[in-house]
């Protein structure tokens, strides 16, 4: 498993030097399966359906052969998603409708039907993961859980696959190469009823797919300002449809950040869809749900759970993976060493060694989306911007709290902060909510009202002029995660 994990990582650092980009959704497969002839049927009506679109294109076929052919089972997977989350078969209509009455392009359909099946594909690929192969093989039968990874396979060499190809090509990575060592493993886990190595395997291709769809959906961010007006409508289709597959998983990271790119996306405008703005949201999502694959598996060591820990390591170093193009060649090469170092640790059950080596995995990060400190120094970043507070950070003796200066907790939480004299106490401010915590006291009154689920472990105290408060619970307050070690300290979202 460890070997494993050092090759899937740094196999995406590879560059692809010749990347032929080719069909195979009939190929001939470069895996032992059983084809599904239910399967092969519904990846013969996608090249099908996209084959209507030609010069004399009759979209009312187009919709009739969807209606037909793929609807049905879309709504089944639609009733999976959660209900405000975006569904597949409405997004698909709504773009097939309003072209049929001439409201959008024939190339804008284009794009809803072979993108938004794609996201039908790839959401029946995780459905087959999670509701079938995973489950079969939990009750020991491993014909069952080889018979539906079979499907899993089929799809993602009939449908998926191509574009997998194009991103390597695109950006010089190797995904399809991962991807392909992943399957080999899944099977073998499959054959020897290996659960326990299953459940790390499957999270590589589930992000690395994942990862796949972020980059595509990026593509069209780098390029919709260069195509002639006349062709961006069609592009920011192509652009929406590649990531709402992807949108409910990055959402995890950062609602905000994920919601941006979406509705810069979905608002159809050109001019709203700038390549720098893009990429950040879109790193400030993986790097939120780093922070939170990476918190989650010291929380499983230290309960003693090893196989849960795994799970949320292998989950936290493929999401710091989808970053590769966004941290650049040498900065990635840096952090997945650090990586492999953090996953072996979590292996071998050393929660030390795993915090260290998990916390070294965030400061690569921390730059772009987090604030740092240091415990006895005024110096401290925040985005990778430098400040220095009044009074630096200290550890309160008697409490073993780390405490630290008001005005640089609310700055790290984008927050407003003032000191109340009248009531001896500090108010926060963040989107238009007041959080009030007074000095000497463990209570936090939030927009006037007490919160009953939560105490402060450590008042506040005023030392120098400065308030102080605890830093892990007031920052967990407002959604951060922090991250200490040796005397250093990282805040993430």
């Amino acid at each position: 498993m460890r070997k494993f994990l050092a090759v899937a990582l740094s196999v995406s650092l590879a560059l692809s030097s010749v990347v032929t980009v080719t069909s195979v959704a009939f190929a001939e497969s470069k895996f032992q399966i059983t084809e599904d002839q239910t399967i092969a049927a519904k990846l013969q009506s996608f090249t099908d359906i996209k084959a209507l679109f030609t010069d004399k294109t009759v979209l009312a076929d187009v919709q009739k052969l969807y209606v037909d052919k793929f609807q049905t089972d879309v709504k089944r997977l639609d009733v999976n998603i959660k209900a405000d989350d975006p569904k597949i078969d409405a997004n698909i209509t709504l773009v097939l409708d309003s072209a049929i009455k001439g409201d959008l392009q024939v190339g804008q359909a284009k794009q809803a039907i072979d993108k938004g099946l794609q996201w039908y594909f790839f959401f029946a690929l995780r459905d087959l993961m999670s509701n079938q192969v995973r489950p079969a093989l939990t009750k020991g039968d491993v014909a069952g859980a080889k018979a539906a990874f079979d499907k899993v396979v089929q799809i993602y060499e009939g449908a998926l696959q191509p574009n997998v190809v194009k991103r390597d090509a695109k950006y010089s990575l190797n995904m399809e190469s991962l991807l392909k060592t992943t399957i080999e493993l899944i099977q073998k886990d499959i054959n020897e009823n290996n659960l326990n190595d299953f459940n790390v395997h499957r999270q590589f291709l589930d992000k690395t797919l994942i990862k796949n769809y972020t980059l595509a959906a990026f593509t069209y961010a780098e390029s919709i300002a260069t195509k002639a007006p006349a062709d961006q409508p069609a592009a920011i289709t192509e652009a929406y449809f590649f990531y709402m597959p992807v949108y409910t998983y990055l959402r995890g990271g950062s609602i905000a950040d994920a919601n941006f790119v979406k509705d810069a996306f979905a608002s159809g405008d050109a001019s709203k869809i700038k390549k720098d703005e893009i990429q950040n949201a879109l790193h400030r999502t993986m790097i939120g749900k780093v922070s939170e694959y990476v918190k989650q598996a010291f929380t499983k060591l230290e309960a003693g759970d090893l196989q849960g820990a795994r799970g949320y390591a292998a989950e936290g170093n493929m999401f710091l993976a989808s970053q590769e193009v966004f941290l650049g060649k040498e900065k990635y090469a840096a952090a997945l060493e650090v990586a492999t170092k953090f996953s072996n640790a979590v292996d071998a059950s050393d929660l030390a060694a795993a915090q260290e080596y998990g916390f070294q995995v965030l400061e690569f990060l921390v730059g772009k989306d987090g604030s740092s400190l240091k415990i006895g120094s005024k110096d401290y970043q925040v985005d990778g911007a430098a400040f220095t507070a009044e009074n630096a950070p200290f550890i309160n003796a008697e409490s073993s709290r780390t405490l630290v200066p008001v005005r640089v907790v609310a700055q790290a939480v984008y927050a407003q902060v003032e000191w109340v004299d009248a009531s001896k106490s500090v108010v926060i401010t963040k989107d238009g909510k007041k959080t009030e915590i007074a000095l000497g006291s463990d209570q936090v009154v939030q927009n006037g009202v007490v919160n009953d689920k939560v105490k402060l472990d450590q008042p506040v105290v005023i030392v120098n002029g400065s308030a102080f408060i605890p830093l892990r619970a007031v920052a967990e307050l407002f959604g951060k995660r922090v991250f200490y070690q040796n005397g250093e300290i990282i805040i993430l979202r």
